[in-house]
């Protein structure tokens, strides 16, 4: 009976106490703030159900806000109120009582909190904040700025500046600056830039700056990401060749992954007539295009090509030969000597010597000049046609023919007639032809190849046999 009793006023007792359907929980130590400095609180709720709690703070403080006026709650988990305290330089020095009032939206139920901070002042040049800005990348420009603040009361002089930038594995750089002096409450910052190595590694680095100053040592971190990126330089070499050039690129990834790379370069379209090398990726509007595959970091790898005019030099020579034979070697006035009779050179026996003339010009020759030459061992007997002056001389007869109007390509055959002195066994050659006429203003002479008279009498039995054996059959 006695135990049932106890039972009974316990249930009473419980029942009477207040019951919430969210709880709030302040820091229960003091908050200590020195004046000019930031401070932020987290006040924790806690709700069994979903509701809309509000916040205010009775008889507030302009140094003291907060970052919401209403929390949604549930019963999945806490939420958090954000206060922040920043004591002026003229905010009195002392412990205040802050009062912090929740009330629920939904059933009007309130509470109260109360959090206590206390405002100093300290000694000390403090790191107010650190800003790291620039390109996060390897081989990318960083610039880190560190303003410091004085908080004493009398001027810091000789601030010791030391900023060092880590890598997730080691340290990158260490720097020292020096601020001569800054009066109480001043702001001074110190700027420093650094580039990124080569290759540098992906992951979290962090800039840690220390102020010393008159013995005391402040320290604060800021942290930046660097990402995981291919970047590539290139470089570009031309060698010249007897005709052309060879052109060769060089590409590197200075970045921290494995990527390929895409290597332009501009070529005309009439380059592009004499290109050879590595099959371009693609060819748009002069703009070649190469792909080079899985380039890692630091590793270097170049492609080459050629421009190379030999062809169309080649060409353009095979023109000129042309044209030079054309000109020079064809369109000229073409000279043929010979001699019509085929026989044995005997005393008095009568030859003829024909020479003839070709105009392959291809304009009309009206004067040209052709001349033969005789030897003394024949004697000379006018043909055909037109006749020759004659010269004399010790060696022989010089014949003289003056040719008019020769028109394009007309032929016309000069001829004599020639009597050996005495009878010869084999053959004689006879002096060449020749022919003078001008071009433009400069005068050509062409000579005709040597013609010879006679018959060579080794083997002509056994050929003249064969020639009547074939004849007979």
């Amino acid at each position: 009976m006695k135990h049932l009793v106890i039972a009974v006023m316990l249930v009473i007792v419980l029942s009477a106490a207040p019951a919430f359907a969210f709880t709030v929980t302040v820091p229960e130590e003091t908050i200590v703030v020195p004046i000019g400095a930031t401070k932020e609180v987290s006040i924790r709720v806690d709700s069994a159900k979903a509701d809309d709690v509000s916040f205010s703070i009775l008889d507030p403080k302009p140094w003291i806000t907060q970052s919401d006026s209403m929390i949604k709650v549930t019963e999945e988990g806490p939420q958090f109120l954000k206060i922040f305290i920043s004591p002026f330089m003229d905010t009195p020095i002392g412990v205040y009582k802050i009062t912090i009032l929740a009330e629920s939206l939904k059933t009007g139920e309130q509470q109260k909190k109360f959090l206590f901070v206390s405002v100093n002042r300290i000694e000390i040049v403090e790191i107010e904040k650190i800003e790291a800005i620039g390109n996060f990348t390897p081989t990318g420009q960083v610039r880190a700025t560190a303003w410091l603040k004085n908080y004493k009361l009398k001027t810091a002089e000789n601030v010791k500046v030391v900023t060092s930038v880590n890598t997730p594995s080691s340290q990158l750089i260490e720097f020292e600056q020096n601020i001569e002096s800054i009066d109480p409450g001043e702001i001074k910052n110190v700027t420093y830039s650094f580039t990124l190595p080569k290759q540098s590694e992906a992951g979290l680095y962090s800039i840690v700056v220390k102020a010393s100053s008159d013995g005391e040592t402040r320290e604060k971190t800021k942290t930046f990401s660097v990402v995981s990126q291919a970047n590539f330089i290139r470089e570009a070499v031309q060698k010249p060749l007897v005709f052309g050039f060879s052109k060769y690129i060089t590409v590197t990834n200075i970045g921290n992954v494995v990527d390929d790379a895409f290597v332009t370069d501009r070529i005309s379209p009439f380059e592009a007539s004499f290109y050879s090398g590595e099959t371009p990726a693609s060819v748009k509007g002069g703009e070649f295009t190469w792909l080079v595959k899985d380039v890692s970091p630091g590793e270097s790898r170049t492609l080459s090509y050629k421009i190379d005019y030999t062809p169309l030099f080649v060409f353009i020579l095979v023109v000129l030969v042309a044209v030079w034979v054309f000109f020079f070697k064809i369109r000229i006035i073409k000279l043929k000597k010979f001699i019509l009779e085929r026989k044995f050179i005997e005393e008095g026996e009568e030859f003829t010597v024909g020479v003839e003339i070709k105009n392959s010009t291809g304009r009309k020759i009206e004067n040209a000049e052709v001349k033969d030459f005789v030897p003394s061992v024949f004697n000379i007997k006018d043909g055909e046609g037109p006749k020759p002056t004659k010269k004399k001389t010790a060696a022989g007869t010089e014949l003289t023919w003056k040719v008019r109007d020769i028109h394009k390509n007309e032929e016309r055959i000069l001829s004599y007639k020639i009597l050996p002195v005495f009878g010869v066994h084999g053959t004689i050659r006879l002096p060449q032809a020749s022919v003078t006429f001008q071009r433009g203003k400069k005068q050509v002479e062409i000579k005709s190849a040597f013609a010879n008279i006679g018959i060579e009498t080794e083997g002509y039995g056994e050929k003249e046999g064969k020639r009547f054996f074939r004849k007979k059959k």
